[in-house]
Order: structure tokens, then C-alpha cells, then sequence
């Protein structure tokens, strides 16, 4: 029994040096789900005038896939990049998304292997859709944007059990998403296509990840 309780005590004290020090890195994989609502609007030009604008509003099911890594530039402090895939479904279409997000999180400790630990990411995506957003014979049912994409997670933790693995869950973001492109119609005429999607939902916006630390 006695040998039981020092073997337990010196397991606590070796798992409890475990810590985000400068000059760690780490590679992890996230799966992710979100509701968020999309705006898209549509301006028509014709030889380089704007005609009337519409906009179409819808909700959808975002769903993700992350591949990050990152670098502990000093204590507790990690900077990184992920690559991202999405998927987003709603009545109207089937949306597929990619992105590349350097992003910041900084490490605090709320108890042995336990940390918080908020983020921010701002990057580059682009998405391709099937949805004929213009109701005109001739026109392209895919559509391909590319612009801006934020993410900021207030409310995320990381569990370290061993020296070398890290579980993390995230139950809220708040993320911006700003996209544009064109649809030719004909000669002179030509769509301009902006669309903004801001998704935050607090306990629907979850993220389950696994990172491997060296």
C-alpha cells in the first residue's frame, strides 16, 4: 500500500511538470461542427454600371477539418498555421471551403495539464458551389470565391495527460468569413457576388482536437 501511494505521488509530480515551455511544438488534427448564418449579395453590371442589388440571406451546418501546427515562441505563448477543409449544407446547395489560418493561443494554467487556452486566426479561404444563385439560362452553377477568414475561441481548453499527447475542446467561436467573385451572363453583363457568414452560437459551435507534442 505504502509503495502504491508513492508510486501515485511521484505519477503527479512527473505529470505536473508537464508545461507549454519556448522551443516546444506541436501537430494536431481537430473535427469541428457550427450553425451560422450566410449573406450573399448580388450586383449585376452591365458595361460598367451597377443595376439593382439583392441579397439572399440562409442558414446552414458548417462542418470542418483541421490539420495545425504550431510553435511556443516563448512560456505558455504558441504561434501556428492550420490548413482547413469545410463543408457546408443547407436547402439550396453543398458548399466546399478551404483555408490557410496563421493563428496565435496563449496558454493558462488552471491546473496540473489543464490549461485555457483563447486563440485568434485570420487567413486566406476560398469555397466552390453548385447553388445557381442567378436564375438565367447560360449562367455557371459553380461558382468559386476566394477573400478573408477570422476565428476568434474565447472559451477553449487543452488537457495534457502525457508529456508527449494533448487533447483539446473548444465549445464556443465566433467566426467572419468574407468571400467574393463574378459570374459572366454574357458579353456586357457580368455578377458580382460578396458574401459575409458570421456563425456564433455558444455550445454549437464545438471543436474536438488532438495535438502530439517534440
Amino acid at each position: 500500500m505504502k509503495k502504491l501511494l508513492l508510486t501515485a505521488i511521484a505519477l503527479m509530480v512527473v505529470m505536473g511538470a508537464f508545461a507549454q515551455q519556448k522551443g516546444e511544438s506541436n501537430v494536431g488534427i481537430s473535427l469541428g461542427y457550427n450553425t451560422g448564418i450566410t449573406n450573399t449579395k448580388l450586383t449585376t453590371t452591365v458595361k460598367g454600371s451597377s443595376l439593382t442589388d439583392e441579397t439572399i440571406n440562409r442558414e446552414g451546418d458548417n462542418f470542418a477539418f483541421n490539420l495545425d501546427y504550431g510553435y511556443f515562441v516563448a512560456n505558455n505563448l504558441r504561434v501556428g498555421a492550420a490548413l482547413g477543409y469545410g463543408y457546408n449544407a443547407n436547402a439550396d446547395s453543398a458548399i466546399h471551403s478551404f483555408t490557410i489560418t496563421p493563428n496565435v493561443a496563449y496558454y493558462v494554467k488552471l491546473a496540473p495539464n489543464f490549461y485555457y487556452t483563447p486563440s485568434l486566426a485570420l487567413g486566406f479561404g476560398c469555397s466552390s458551389t453548385n447553388e445557381r444563385l442567378v436564375d438565367l439560362s447560360g449562367s455557371d452553377d459553380k461558382l468559386t470565391m476566394a477573400g478573408f477568414v477570422s476565428e476568434l475561441k474565447p472559451f477553449a481548453v487543452e488537457f495534457r495527460p502525457t508529456q508527449r499527447f494533448a487533447m483539446s475542446v473548444s465549445l464556443c467561436s465566433l467566426q467572419y468569413v468574407y468571400l467574393a467573385g463574378n459570374i459572366d451572363l454574357m458579353q456586357s453583363a457580368r455578377v458580382k457576388i460578396d458574401q459575409n457568414t458570421l456563425a456564433f452560437n455558444l455550445l454549437a459551435n464545438a471543436e474536438v482536437g488532438f495535438k502530439v507534442y517534440f
